[in-house]
């Protein structure tokens, strides 16, 4: 059984506020925040279901993230990725794993699986250099970086930005650019262009295009989304929208157990306060 707290999510912190928030209060953003991952919540390049994606839901809705590791080490040896889609998933895996890993302080593990995320992402690029989802990957992976070394923000930060930004330029639609974006005006303080109403409709927006895109069964993505979006709601002490939020993804999911075992039942303790 997975412990409370284990997960830095990027989608949450996830990404771009760490460089924004001052070092102590980062700290406590860290002990506080799933993360994404990112923590956040990143979404795959590809629509199809893999041979994969079920193993890597399955331990997602368990609270079994300490597979991911060895799913991921499977992927590698035994089929590597081809094409730009299969890439990019692999780099969604990572993603999530890496942000488990933060959360857990394996701080060295994580830095490997980034770097080795990070590789496989600049594949990407090189072969389709106008692929948003992976400029997106790109500006994320710099939040992440900024996670395991805060004094990287300085110059990181900015960056991830501009690859976030760009990632929306290339393809408005971009489901993981979209999010990122959210999560930087979520997170970012209002003298640095955050605007947390802008954040919640960029993640709202997010859902939308994920359902339309019917991309939402056995896709961890979606779970985390949602979850992304009933947290913030819950910052904003908006906990109706908050509960409706949780409930549509134990709606999707009645499994998912951090929800149902942990985050539903906190927020209904809190609603009758």
């Amino acid at each position: 059984m997975e412990k409370k707290g284990e997960f830095f999510l990027l989608n949450s912190l996830p990404l771009q506020s760490l460089y924004f928030i001052p070092m102590q209060k980062t700290k406590n953003y860290l002990n506080r925040l799933f993360l994404l991952l990112i923590l956040t919540l990143a979404v795959s390049g590809t629509k199809a279901e893999s041979p994969y994606r079920r193993s890597f839901y399955t331990s997602f809705i368990n609270r079994e993230m300490y597979r991911w590791g060895g799913l991921i080490n499977t992927v590698e040896a035994t089929n590597p990725p081809a094409t730009i889609d299969q890439r990019l998933e692999l780099i969604n895996f990572y993603y999530g794993y890496i942000g488990h890993m933060m959360g857990k302080k394996e701080h060295d593990i994580a830095g490997d699986y980034l770097e080795r995320a990070e590789k496989l992402n600049n594949q990407v690029l090189r072969l389709s250099p106008r692929n948003a989802t992976a400029y997106a990957y790109k500006g994320a992976f710099m939040g992440m970086h900024i996670g395991l070394n805060k004094l990287k923000s300085v110059y990181l930060g900015p960056e991830s930005k501009i690859y976030i930004n760009k990632a929306i330029a290339l393809e408005p639609n971009n489901v993981q650019a979209i999010i990122d974006k959210g999560n930087l005006l979520f997170y970012s303080p209002g003298m640095l262009g955050g605007d947390k109403d802008d954040a919640v409709a960029l993640f709202l927006r997010a859902e939308k295009l994920m359902e339309k895109n019917k991309d939402t069964d056995h896709n961890w993505n979606y779970l985390i989304l949602l979850t992304t979006l009933a947290k913030a709601y819950e910052k904003l002490n908006q906990l109706p929208e908050a509960k409706l939020a949780y409930e549509k993804a134990l709606r999707n999911e009645p499994n998912y157990k951090w929800v149902r075992d942990d985050l539903y039942p906190k927020l209904l303790i809190r609603m009758k306060k």
